[in-house]
């Protein structure tokens, strides 16, 4: 799915916290069939499941019951024409710093009332890291998992939140509907908002080469609207969705 705001931007990553970070690597690969990397900088806290352009950040949350996706992240790739863009759009905005584990991206909070809005990053350091970051994904995982091509969202009020969403991208969404989602375009991926209780990640959905050959792998429940969700307890709490396609481009 291609966004046609006038500023790209791409679905980054998503992060998950979990409460113990060997035995969430360790499920992953033999429940799930995603492959970890444990980052050398912070072996203890920190791994990424890498995908094509795209990847989970799994990190330790001492006390957690459960994994929950946490947060997800938008890339730009233009710091100066997204500063025009946020100024256009009236978004009340604050460019940082984030100095990660291992490098340091610029860091965008956008603010639009009570309406929750995804981070925006870009990688700044260090440099040769940074210029093709997210890498492409060089290996492969047993679900066939290549991409994240979705976040879905809960938001409290869907009106609201289509109408900011709106803005951040610079497109118009269709209009919300009793019981229907508003999906969210980007340059790569998309953001599918639903109304619900409270502002919250309610599903992660990663693009497979065939749902086929994932069933093999992962008992997953029915397909509806493109999306087969995983059943049962593997995935300790996380919403966990596959599709097929995994453009990332």
């Amino acid at each position: 799915m291609t966004g046609t705001g006038p500023v790209p931007l791409w679905l980054d990553h998503a992060s998950i916290a979990v409460p113990d970070l060997p035995a969430a690597i360790e499920d992953l690969d033999t429940k799930l069939g995603l492959a970890a990397t444990i980052s050398p900088a912070a072996p203890e806290r920190h791994s990424r499941v890498c995908l094509d352009r795209t990847y989970l950040e799994v990190a330790a949350d001492a006390g957690r019951v459960g994994w929950q996706a946490t947060m997800c992240f938008l890339r730009f790739a233009d710091p100066d024409a997204l500063r025009a863009h946020l100024d256009a759009t009236n978004l009340s905005y604050t460019f940082g710093a984030w100095e990660g584990v291992d490098g340091t991206w610029d860091d965008v909070e956008v603010r639009s009332g009570g309406v929750h809005l995804p981070t925006l990053i870009r990688r700044t350091a260090p440099v040769d890291v940074a210029r093709d970051w997210p890498p492409a994904l060089s290996g492969s995982h047993r679900c066939g998992a290549r991409s994240l091509v979705a976040v879905h969202l809960e938001v409290p009020s869907l009106d609201a939140a289509a109408e900011a969403f709106s803005r951040l991208v610079g497109t118009s969404l269709s209009s919300a509907t009793a019981g229907a989602a508003v999906r969210v375009p980007l340059a790569s991926g998309e953001l599918v908002l639903r109304e619900g209780a409270v502002d919250r990640i309610a599903g992660l959905v990663l693009g497979v080469g065939s749902l086929v050959e994932t069933r093999r792998v992962l008992a997953l429940g029915p397909t509806e609207d493109g999306v087969a969700w995983l059943e049962g307890e593997e995935a300790h709490g996380l919403r966990l969705g596959f599709t097929e396609g995994s453009s990332t481009t």
